[in-house]
């Protein structure tokens, strides 16, 4: 589904979907966006021609074209990139306010536990040959929607601690969050994590802080699934107690494991190098490192939980094409910032006007790539 331009000539149902307790006025005021009555008669007035230039994809030309011919407002380009750069923050508040709104729906349990995806997505400004900015997502699997989000630019890196968590937690995350500082926090709080991890992710200990031998645990798992106790080297200073965690290992199918092999085979050559012995060793495998109890959860349900981890890159292929996020026009920091948010918040209200959210995965999907 594409955002209609039709979405902001029924403005009265758009400020219907913002939070009832969101006082545009006053946080705009707040903020620094609104100061004064100008060529701008109000803080809506600001809201409705950030929707148009950011949500819409209209020009700066363009968006100050369309709110003169409909009676909106009256002001030249240079005017309304300043309104515009100065809105950023506040703009960034509304979609806060828009993702908190969505989180008081009722959490779905697996279990008692409620499962989120953590994971970021990339965006590039206009020439730009790699990342200028990160949308960094959390996103609940029982309510199928975004729940939590923070857009940080090329300097902001992926990790655990982008969530706020409450006990009960599941967060699924790939091999990039398997970091080691990165889990305590999570466990601190009440919540639990299931995170891939490559061979060399992690430096892996011994539950007796003794040396791990990955590849010889490998070699002597007998069954196409198990698990053996870790503990993670977390480089700390002082005397925490030791975080053992579960491994869990899963023999990939030949057919899997030899395309992981040629993947990494033709990238090496890309790069004119030999791949590690080590890394083709481990494309064999999928290896998730995890908090949960062994009690209440089997090394067959770490597997099946961390599948469900396909939806968010459903969620951001849907995201990305609904709000344009890969077209971003402006270099300007400022100004950038502004746009996204204002794509942001038409994405969010058009998602709910249109009610999708994904019920299957796609045929023959099975584990995340990442």
């Amino acid at each position: 589904m594409k955002i209609r331009p039709e979405i902001l000539d029924h403005w009265p149902e758009v400020r219907e979907r913002l939070p009832a307790d969101f006082d545009l006025e006053a946080t705009a005021r707040l903020r620094g966006a609104f100061t004064r009555v100008r060529e701008i008669k109000n803080a809506e007035t600001l809201l409705r021609l950030a929707l148009a230039y950011g949500g819409l994809g209209m020009s700066l030309r363009e968006t100050c074209a369309w709110a003169e011919v409909g009676g909106i407002a009256r002001l030249s380009d240079p005017s309304l990139l300043e309104r515009l750069c100065k809105a950023a923050p506040w703009l960034g508040d509304i979609v806060a306010a828009l993702i908190a709104e969505q989180a008081k729906a009722p959490a779905g349990r697996f279990a008692g536990y409620r499962l989120r995806v953590l994971d970021g997505t990339s965006i590039c400004h206009p020439g730009a040959d790699r990342t200028t900015w990160r949308l960094h997502v959390g996103y609940d699997l029982a309510t199928a929607q975004v729940d939590q989000l923070e857009l940080t630019d090329i300097h902001g890196g992926e990790n655990l601690q982008r969530l706020t968590y409450a006990p009960g937690d599941i967060v699924l995350a790939d091999r990039y969050y398997a970091r080691p500082r990165d889990l305590r926090p999570v466990i601190d709080a009440g919540a639990d994590f299931i995170v891939r991890t490559g061979w060399n992710s992690l430096r892996l200990l011994q539950t007796n802080g003794e040396p791990f031998d990955l590849f010889a645990a490998l070699a002597a798992q007998q069954e196409q699934e198990g698990e053996v106790q870790v503990r993670v080297h977390e480089g700390m200073t002082g005397t925490p107690p030791p975080l053992v965690l579960r491994l869990i290992v899963r023999r990939k199918d030949p057919q899997q494991a030899q395309a992981e092999q040629e993947r990494l085979l033709k990238d090496a050559r890309k790069r004119g190098k030999k791949p590690d012995p080590r890394s083709l060793e481990a494309a064999k495998y999928i290896l998730l490192l995890t908090s949960l109890p062994t009690a209440t959860f089997a090394p067959a349900d770490i597997l099946t939980l961390y599948r469900f981890r396909w939806q968010i890159e459903l969620a951001f292929k849907r995201f990305k094409s609904l709000a344009g996020l890969d077209s971003l026009p402006a270099k300007k920091p400022e100004l950038a910032r502004a746009w996204l948010y204002a794509r942001l918040i038409v994405a969010i209200i058009a998602e709910q006007i249109a009610g999708q959210v994904p019920d299957s995965p796609p045929s023959g999907c099975g584990y995340p790539t990442g």
